[in-house]
């Protein structure tokens, strides 16, 4: 490290100058980063919502879906916009499900059929699935007037419906810019308008994160200069700050390039909290640097010595704090893994920019730094210090008293799951018609007949469709067999697989949008429209009860479902367990690091025990005050608040174990307390500010509860630091001594004359 910290200072000016280089090509780099905003599409390989997408994708050539409510509009203004989406892209052939395809169907001309030898022919071709031309008719007279359908596209005179069946996936930009160009239409009608599907989903929450990063990363800045400002003793030394963490997370946005995509969760957060995160390591370095400085008139020189003794404190640091993000790669929810990998990059790159860039900034800006300097305006923490001390038996005792009950509380805390987005409190008719058309299950089953299979279901799809009807929790079911005429239900099925007469249905004016789209590969399709939250127990009793009718109708297994019911089922099954995997793989990385920092077991075992149950008291304070949290805040919190916060343990721990080689455990956790408290409360503001700050301003909901809950718990585990943690060492330690090779490790001069500076002269008793 000496070496390179003379090539650092010999070669300042180039370094400057491939990190401005590094920087361009960054932000150049940072307008191809794929941006993924379907949370959903994160859901490991293996659940339900994922099959069912992957084979309806397969089968049915169909990735997302879209919702579009218009009022004010009339059928040919409604035929305009369909031609506008077909020729925008993105749907799927026959994609367009609306009230159009029934009136195509009242107005078709059977007259072409009244020549002799076209019936006979047609009637040919269609004896050998048991139908007659009059029966084709019969099946549009039902379609074209069946009131289900009717009320659920075409619900009064100026109001209509539309069900994209998208080709392309909900996040993709073919899918954004197909919604952003019909919204851009009916605004330019002046029509009112109402947007839903899984697609209107991703949409809101891309917009609401990209529209607002450059707000919140601005008051995120602003605050954190703020603290800086006041914790440090020159003008300059936050802006050099800023600059070298800024290129280091502008590297960090850039080189996500080489990811197939990152999550708009990632996208969003990842930037202020490596910001955040990191801010200790420049500090660091600046503390280093003025040390060495009065040790020498050569700034060259001070900084070649702060390098390396700056490297061993910071590189521990981010180990920690890498060390918690890596516990996210366990989760099965896979945008733990994009967050981690991203947020573990940053760390590093942060921990490189601070050891190249930022000694080059500080003496490119020495002068001015002197010029500009200031009082620093920070308590000592001496009565903080003073009564951890004197009160150690009560504070344990109250954490003990609490440490059951927060233990029970923060798994009661209500989740939440695909909230992302703030809700409108007073929705317009049309949005309540969408809302209400969006919330369904899409249900994939076997369509089998006779004459393709050897076999019929189609009584048992009216069995299935007359149990699900009678349900008070369902509002409309849409499928190939509530449109049908049960009588002639399966020749029509195999006459829609016929392609040959399928073609000649099409050529004769008969749009078959409204069957092929729920028919496809020996599978028919089932849209059931909830009247349930998906987040409620209601929700949750109406998907089980429809599953058991399945079962008992088509047999276990032999069946997909999706929907956001569905989704929110499969994320309760697997958040308790990546809750209980992270925090456990967390706990474990943090654990072996400490014992390699610290060199205790006892020490480590209780540095974690503090920060875990600060982990605890800041979920319990959730349930307490009834709040519900997003299941992307539970499981990543119990990581990042321990890789986050752990610095603030080690910076105590290692400082009290120093002094307790000379001192008794009550007067070095004095000491301890009074030197590294300005440090903690530093750290502490700097992840707070930053994070709380975020959460005020943003309308994502999984960013504002993750910054939320971070921040809260930074605020915790600095207090259970200064509080808890010296209470715990001086009990568990008392006036025990280091090992004699530590003890002759510490006892050097220096020391002694440092500590004979530092300590006053009286000590609490």
């Amino acid at each position: 490290m000496k070496r390179f910290a003379k090539f650092v200072v010999k070669y300042r000016f180039i370094i400057l100058g491939v990190m401005l280089l590094m920087t361009i090509a960054s932000l150049f780099a940072l307008s191809f980063v794929n941006v993924n905003s379907d949370i959903l599409s994160y859901l490991p390989e293996d659940v339900d919502m994922t099959v069912g997408m992957n084979f309806m994708k397969e089968n049915f050539d169909m990735q997302g879906d879209a919702i579009i409510g218009v009022q004010g509009a009339s059928y040919d203004d409604m035929l305009e916009l369909v031609k506008l989406i077909e020729d925008k892209g993105g749907t799927k052939q026959g994609g367009i499900i609306w009230y159009g395809l029934l009136k195509d169907m009242q107005d078709i001309d059977w007259s072409q059929l009244d020549d002799p030898i076209v019936a006979a022919i047609a009637n040919s071709l269609l004896s050998k699935y048991g139908l007659k031309i009059d029966d084709l008719k019969s099946m549009v007279e039902q379609m074209s007037t069946n009131p289900d359908i009717v009320n659920m596209f075409h619900p009064s005179d100026d109001t209509y419906l539309l069900m994209l069946q998208l080709n392309v996936p909900s996040s993709s930009n073919e899918a954004l810019n197909l919604l952003k160009t019909v919204e851009d239409h009916l605004q330019k009608k002046g029509f009112d308008y109402a947007m839903g599907g899984s697609t209107q989903i991703t949409r809101e929450i891309f917009d609401s994160t990209i529209g607002e990063i450059g707000k919140y990363a601005f008051v995120a800045i602003l605050v954190m200069f703020i603290i800086l400002l006041l914790t440090t003793n020159s003008i300059i030394d936050p802006i050099v700050f800023m600059v070298t963490l800024g290129v280091s997370i502008v590297v960090n946005m850039g080189t996500n390039l080489i990811l197939p995509s990152v999550s708009v969760v990632t996208y969003a957060a990842s930037s202020v909290l490596q910001l955040a995160l990191s801010m200790d390591y420049a500090i660091f370095l600046m503390h280093s640097f003025a040390e060495e400085q009065k040790k020498t008139l050569d700034d060259n020189l001070a900084m070649e010595r702060a390098i390396p003794k700056t490297f061993s404190t910071i590189s521990a640091s981010a180990l920690t704090t890498v060390g918690g993000f890596l516990a996210l790669f366990a989760m099965r929810f896979k945008i733990g893994e994009d967050l981690g990998i991203v947020l573990a990059k940053g760390v590093f790159l942060s921990l490189v920019t601070v050891l190249l860039l930022q000694p080059c900034l500080m003496l490119l800006t020495k002068k001015i730094a002197c010029k500009t300097q200031h009082r620093i305006i920070v308590p000592k923490f001496k009565n903080v210090a003073s009564y951890a001390v004197t009160h150690r038996k009560t504070i344990v005792s109250i954490a003990l008293v609490l440490l059951i009950p927060v233990v029970v509380m923060q798994n009661l805390v209500e989740l939440s799951y695909i909230k992302f987005v703030e809700e409108d409190p007073n929705p317009s008719a049309i949005t309540e018609k969408v809302d209400a058309l969006s919330n369904s299950l899409v249900i994939i089953v076997p369509a089998k007949t006779e004459i393709l299979d050897g076999e019929s279901n189609v009584d048992d799809q009216y069995r299935f469709l007359e149990t699900i009807r009678a349900r008070d929790d369902v509002n409309a079911v849409m499928g190939l067999f509530s449109m049908l005429p049960e009588e002639n239900a399966e020749g029509i099925v195999n006459l829609v697989n016929d392609k040959n007469l399928g073609d000649l249905m099409q050529s004769s004016g008969m749009d078959m949008s409204m069957i092929t789209g729920f028919l496809n590969n020996g599978y028919t399709m089932y849209s059931v429209m909830l009247d349930t939250d998906p987040e409620s127990s209601e929700g949750a009793v109406a998907l089980k009860e429809i599953r058991a009718v399945l079962d008992d109708t088509f047999g276990a297994g032999d069946y997909y479902i999706t929907g956001m019911t569905q989704a929110v089922s499969d994320l309760q099954d697997i958040t308790p367990t990546d809750f209980m995997v992270v925090s456990i793989v967390s706990v474990a990385i943090i654990f072996v690091i400490l014992l390699f920092t610290l060199r205790s077991m006892k020490m480590s075992t209780i540095v974690v025990l503090v920060i875990e149950f600060g982990i605890f008291v800041n979920l319990s304070i959730s349930y307490i005050f009834g709040q519900s949290v997003n299941f992307m805040a539970y499981i990543i919190l119990s990581s990042i608040q321990l890789g986050a916060t752990v610095d603030y343990a080690i910076l105590y721990t290692v400082k009290y174990q120093n002094y307790l080689g000379l001192r008794s455990a009550r007067e070095a956790a004095y000491t301890a307390l009074t030197e590294s408290g300005v440090s903690i409360m530093t750290s502490v503001a700097i992840l707070a500010g930053c994070c709380l700050s975020v959460s005020i301003i943003t309308t994502n909901i999984i960013v504002s509860e993750i910054t939320l809950m971070i921040a809260r718990g930074a605020i915790i585990s600095g207090i259970l630091v200064m509080l808890l943690l010296p209470a715990l060492l001086i009990i568990s330690t008392g006036n025990q001594k280091l090992e004699k090779r530590s003890i002759r490790r510490l006892q050097n001069k220096s020391l002694k004359r440092d500590y004979s500076k530092k300590v006053e002269q009286k000590q609490p008793q």
